[in-house]
């Protein structure tokens, strides 16, 4: 059984991956296949301490991947050296890609490898994915650049590359999307958010330091008490929170709308309700964000429009006191 914990890394001065933006859409998920009838309440926060566990799962899963790309690499590039007559090329490779350093940073100096084997992450099975990535990645015309220029990349040279791998390959491929699909049900949607911190530890990577800073699970204990009362409170009060959507929707009736944007706008209304250390105008913005990333083009100013009706409502009838 998967239990809430803070999950403790190799680095010192680390920064930390869940936080609420990242917990306000594990919400968004969870209760939209609580309202499918396809998750159950007595297993809710089990579902949801997985759920987060799996986000911190790809993170590793995507630095690790740093690692076994350049590894996939040298591997070819040995093969290519040790075959009857290899031509000139073959016997002297460009092997700036394959001694990356942002690999070795990664191999030496944090436990990222460590994580990835002890959960299983990666497998043999793994190298057509690895493959098929590279191909990919010698499109680039920044891949180019980097092992084509004259002098040797600086270290900061390098990081670019890989954010820019990050941005252009591992964040929009379809046979990667297919393998992380396999490994985890969480892992497709939560690959454009996790991206963003992988992207983040590289960016402040440095080569004479002893340990990288990798990122470890929560902030604090306040975040894994916000995930579960959030959740809690979607579920508990949805059927009221369909009630007044219901009341607020001129000429819509609440039946007829997608279900996404109701589950939106009873984790807005539930988290402008129930958290007064959170602005109402906030708590807004990130749902009609997450309203723009997984609804139709016009549910972002639907949402806007019901959720600031009723938080109006709430706060002339003394429900709410924050501004």
């Amino acid at each position: 059984m998967v239990k809430w914990q803070i999950f403790t890394n190799f680095a010192p001065n680390l920064f930390y991956m869940i936080n609420r933006l990242l917990i306000r859409i594990k919400t968004v998920q969870l209760v939209y296949a609580y309202m499918q009838g396809s998750l159950d309440k007595i297993n809710c926060d089990e579902e949801m301490a997985q759920s987060i566990e799996s986000s911190y799962k790809l993170y590793n899963y995507l630095l690790a991947l740093v690692v076994k790309l350049t590894e996939y690499r040298k591997n070819q590039l040995e093969n290519a050296r040790n075959k009857f007559l290899p031509t000139q090329e073959e016997k002297f490779p460009n092997a700036r890609f394959a001694n990356s350093q942002v690999a070795k940073c990664i191999v030496e100096k944090s436990n990222v490898m460590d994580y990835v084997e002890e959960h299983e992450l990666m497998s043999d099975f793994d190298t057509e994915t690895y493959r098929h990535l590279l191909e990919q990645i010698e499109t680039l015309e920044s891949y180019k650049t980097f092992m084509n220029q004259k002098a040797l990349p600086t270290f900061e040279q390098e990081k670019e590359l890989w954010k820019d791998i990050f941005a252009q390959v591992i964040t929009r491929d379809a046979l990667l999307d297919a393998t992380l699909e396999e490994k985890s049900i969480y892992w497709n949607d939560d690959l454009s958010t996790v991206t963003q911190f992988v992207v983040k530890a590289i960016n402040q990577m440095q080569p004479d330091t002893e340990a990288i800073k990798i990122a470890k699970m929560f902030d604090r204990n306040e975040d894994q008490k916000f995930a579960r009362a959030l959740f809690h409170h979607a579920i508990d009060e949805a059927h009221e929170y369909l009630e007044l959507i219901d009341q607020n929707a001129s000429n819509w009736q609440v039946e007829r709308m997608a279900l996404m944007d109701k589950v939106i706008m009873i984790c807005a209304l539930a988290e402008i309700r129930n958290f007064e250390d959170i602005a109402t105008r906030i708590s807004m913005n990130e749902y009609i964000e997450l309203a723009k990333h997984y609804c139709a083009p016009d549910s972002a100013r639907f949402v806007n429009g019901i959720v600031d009706k009723i938080a109006k409502e709430w706060k002339k009838e003394g429900v709410i006191y924050k501004n």
